[in-house]
């Protein structure tokens, strides 16, 4: 099932997200990428001035604590991060960070997100065929003339198969079962914490559930075959949300009622 991009769903614009904030990554340079390459779940080495990834951390078990945006600007790096995860990845990180001769400083900027039209970004995190998502910070002083609204952000995200974990659900889930594998994980750059658990779930093949982003209208009635995570965003008389289901249930999840687009 797929859904029709076409229809005025995903509009391009830009807003301040007021949810975010920037953690600015303080060292020299080399023991900077070091210390994140060494701790991060994505390949700090593909960052080059002016671009970001999407990461996130994990514990010793292989459990996602917070999930984040890099930013790599001016030769200095940027955890573009919500605000309720900051606590975590600070004191996650905080102890190898003193090892790693780093530290950490919480910026005033600003944090703007902008959704563009396929192949009008010079600096996107993700994208599909139809549009692309981009972060850009601006100095604190900085007023943007928002264009969308954070639904229309969030619902954006949610249709290229990304979540942004809540604050309640930090420990709770390994990349695999919520996409980050795909999206936030680098299997071909070396260690990072809990890589040896998350590494081993993706070469056995373990993980019986998928990860979907769901498309319903006001018919929809939550079922119990479907895992909801995260939250579910409203937009004009559509819901758009992230659910886990057990992949042998796939074919049954098509046919609630209700159901515009499972991608």
């Amino acid at each position: 099932m797929k859904i029709d991009t076409d229809n005025n769903l995903i509009i391009p614009g830009s807003l301040e997200i007021s949810d975010l904030k920037a953690i600015k990554v303080i060292g020299e340079l080399n023991k900077v990428e070091d210390f994140l390459q060494g701790q991060l779940t994505s390949d700090i080495s593909l960052l080059n001035n002016g671009t970001s990834q999407l990461s996130c951390i994990c514990d010793h078990k292989g459990q996602v604590m917070a999930d984040f945006i890099v930013l790599k600007q001016d030769n200095e790096f940027f955890i573009i991060i919500q605000k309720d995860f900051i606590s975590i990845f600070t004191g996650e990180l905080e102890i190898f960070a003193k090892f790693g001769s780093v530290s950490f400083d919480i910026c005033d900027h600003k944090i703007i997100g902008e959704i563009y039209n396929k192949g009008d970004s010079n600096n996107f995190y993700y994208s599909n065929d139809k549009f692309e998502l981009s972060l850009y910070l601006k100095k604190s002083n900085y007023k943007n003339k928002n264009s969308i609204n954070l639904d229309m952000w969030n619902a954006a995200n949610k249709i290229l198969g990304i979540l942004h974990l809540d604050k309640s659900d930090s420990g709770k889930f390994r990349p695999l079962e919520i996409n980050f594998d795909k999206q936030r994980v680098s299997f071909e750059k070396g260690c990072f914490r809990g890589q040896e658990i998350v590494a081993r779930m993706k070469y056995l093949g373990i993980d019986r559930r998928k990860f979907c982003t769901f498309i319903v209208n006001n018919d929809f009635v939550d079922s119990s075959l479907i895992k909801s995570i995260g939250k579910t965003i409203n937009l004009d008389d559509k819901k758009v949300f992230n659910g886990i289901v057990k992949k042998d249930d796939v074919e049954e999840v098509k046919k609630i009622s209700g159901i515009i687009s499972i991608l």
